[in-house]
């Protein structure tokens, strides 16, 4: 099999598994633009205080910059207040400092896909994989063809 065909073959799996859901900004191979991932309910005492949290969860909004909407890197994260998807507010200092002291909000507990996390890293070692083997198939062949 040839390498071009493999290649076309993953990049067509990519677009099928890749889902818009995280595209925010950028045509359907590079990505970039604002993201928000959600982190967990917000305390009861905030949502006692201050009853508009109820129905929002703590989160992050980061710029990111990804490949078949898989993030390859994300920066300039800050805590914020999630409603839906495409929906944040921010946050007053005073509550974004108690939150940010909080360990069950850490950026490490961000909710993110398996396909958002993984996937442009996984492709690329699927990619490299299918080079490999193409070189090899390659280099059998010539081989061969050289023994004859």
């Amino acid at each position: 099999m040839s390498v071009r065909l493999l290649f076309a073959t993953l990049a067509l799996c990519l677009g099928v598994i890749a889902t818009p859901a995280h595209a925010k900004r950028g045509i359907g191979i590079i990505n970039t633009g604002d993201e928000l991932f959600e982190v967990a309910d917000f305390p009861a005492d905030v949502v006692a205080a201050i009853p508009q949290t109820k129905d929002m969860k703590v989160g992050y909004k980061c710029s990111h910059f990804g490949v078949f909407w898989a993030d390859v890197w994300t920066w300039d994260c800050e805590l914020v207040g999630v409603s839906g998807e495409n929906s944040y507010t921010s946050l007053p200092d005073e509550l974004r400092t108690k939150l940010v002291a909080d360990p069950q909000y850490a950026y490490s507990h961000v909710k993110r896909g398996v396909w958002n996390r993984y996937g442009f890293w996984g492709a690329l070692a699927l990619l490299a994989v299918f080079l490999g083997i193409g070189a090899v198939a390659g280099r059998k062949s010539g081989t061969e063809a050289a023994a004859a």
